[in-house]
């Protein structure tokens, strides 16, 4: 969600779009996990570093998720460049699946994304994921799937932010992720909330920060599967100073 924000920018920002690192204002990490619809086996875990450099950014991501009898993983550095208004963004990723008695495989994605500036407050995006490639090394009429994403941000005020992103993914219906982040206490009490609509998904989450360190819960409820829970843990480093 904070992609398309300057004041809401976390280590998982670059994972909805890679320029975003282009506007870190510190350092960041971070891990998540979540239980999808309460199940073992469909459980997800996320590690994220993002760092600024001068006017660029760096990131760094590790997903995994499944069971030891399938699971797929991911590896993935990523370069945001801030160029004014306009802040551009790449990523390289490494996939790896694992299918009990079948082996292991591979394939190398790619993510590309850009950030346009319209205002003080206004963000939007375009995001693309495998949009060329991706094709397994052992089974080569298997590819990553390609996903086409745009996205906006609105800065309502520091203490609100509204966001939407419009994806269409190889294969699937169009999908809509519109949701809020509302700073209920400044510094130390967020929630946020939102839909998906391809699978009329709400979710809501809320998160408790304490120096430089925060803690967020958060539900995903999908209505024949049930409630996903998830827990992510977020700890900020200093202030980037101006030159």
């Amino acid at each position: 969600m904070g992609a398309y924000s300057h004041q809401f920018t976390q280590s998982f920002s670059f994972l909805a779009n890679q320029a975003s690192l282009g506007n870190l204002s510190r350092t960041s990490a971070g891990v998540y996990a979540e239980q999808k619809y309460g199940l073992k086996a469909l459980s997800m875990y996320m590690a994220t570093v993002a760092m600024p450099v001068n006017r660029d950014g760096i990131g760094i991501s590790m997903q995994y998720s499944g069971f030891s009898d399938f699971n797929e993983s991911q590896v993935g550095l990523a370069y945001g460049k801030n160029l004014g208004r306009l802040s551009v963004g790449i990523q390289c990723n490494y996939n790896m699946v694992h299918v009990a008695g079948y082996g292991n495989d591979a394939a190398v994605g790619v993510e590309v994304g850009s950030l346009w500036q319209i205002n003080s407050t206004l963000v939007t995006g375009i995001h693309l994921i495998n949009p060329v490639g991706g094709h397994f090394r052992n089974h080569s009429s298997e590819k990553l799937a390609a996903v086409y994403q745009f996205g906006a941000g609105y800065d309502v005020s520091k203490q609100l932010f509204l966001s939407a992103e419009l994806t269409k993914e190889e294969g699937q219906p169009v999908n809509v992720q519109a949701g809020l982040q509302y700073v209920a206490v400044p510094d130390r009490l967020f929630v946020r909330a939102g839909i998906t609509t391809a699978t009329s998904s709400p979710y809501i989450g809320m998160g408790w920060q304490w120096k430089n360190c925060r803690a967020d819960v958060s539900m995903r409820y999908h209505p024949q599967l049930g409630i996903s829970p998830g827990l992510l843990l977020l700890f900020y480093g200093k202030q980037k100073t101006e030159p």
